[in-house]
Formats: structure tokens, C-alpha cells, sequence
């Protein structure tokens, strides 16, 4: 086995997991957890940089950050998923999360914001385990 594939192995088995764990707290999240109308009261911003050709693109991201109620505290969070767009503040927005720790579990409840970094992670890693496999035959 090559050092090559077992680098390719070893990043697709942890994006994998990655997904898998992502996909069973969501899992959790939808069967076990609560609903709740939440506001979006801001946004989280980062950029990054791809090159073609000669020039370098800019690509400015936007997750947003959203406020709502629990067991009668404000609970905020971060939307794990970014998008070139910006939710105007204001805007109300579903939530789903786990009452143990809402902080950490809630997310917008759309199915893209819900289940679209497990499904990415788990797409990697099954891509990266194809192409490790492969390398070896």
C-alpha cells in the first residue's frame, strides 16, 4: 500500500465519519428535539480565494447567526451552512434543536442548512475511499 493511498484512505474514512456523526445528531435533532421560530440577528462572514488563469476570485460567504427562545432564555447560534447571499437581519427563520443544548444543536430547520454539510461530508469521503481503493489496483 502506497503512502498516497493510504493519505487517500485515511481523509476519506474521517470525512466519513465526519458525516456520519453530523448525520446522526441531525437524525437526533428531527426525531427528538424541539421546534421554534428564531430571527436572524446577524451574520458570520469569511472569505476565500480560488485562482484560474492569471486572476485570483474572492468569494465572500455568509452564515447566519440566529436568535431564539428557550425554556424562556435567548439562545443564539451560528448556521453551520454559508451561502453567497445574505438572510436580511429580521428575517424570521424555523429552528430545530436538542433541549439539552440548544446552543449547539440547533440549526435552521431547511433541508439544505440541515442536511447539506452531512451529505457533503459523507459524498468526500466516500470519493477520497473510491480513489484509495483504486490507487491500489
Amino acid at each position: 500500500m502506497s503512502t498516497m493511498q493510504i493519505v487517500m484512505l485515511s481523509i476519506g474514512g474521517l470525512a466519513l465519519l465526519a458525516g456520519c456523526l453530523m448525520a446522526i445528531q441531525r437524525f437526533r435533532t428531527v426525531y427528538f428535539g424541539r421546534s421554534a421560530q428564531g430571527k436572524v440577528v446577524g451574520q458570520s462572514e469569511s472569505t476565500s480565494t480560488s485562482k484560474r488563469g492569471g486572476s485570483t476570485d474572492f468569494v465572500t460567504m455568509y452564515a447566519p447567526i440566529v436568535e431564539f427562545a428557550h425554556d424562556g432564555r435567548k439562545v443564539k447560534f451560528t448556521s453551520s451552512l454559508g451561502e453567497r447571499e445574505k438572510i436580511a437581519e429580521g428575517t424570521s427563520v424555523p429552528v430545530r434543536y436538542l433541549p439539552a443544548d440548544p446552543g449547539g444543536t440547533a440549526e435552521i430547520a431547511t433541508p439544505g442548512r440541515m442536511w447539506g454539510f452531512p451529505i457533503a461530508a459523507l459524498g468526500v469521503g466516500a470519493l477520497f475511499v473510491v480513489l484509495g481503493v483504486g490507487m491500489g489496483k
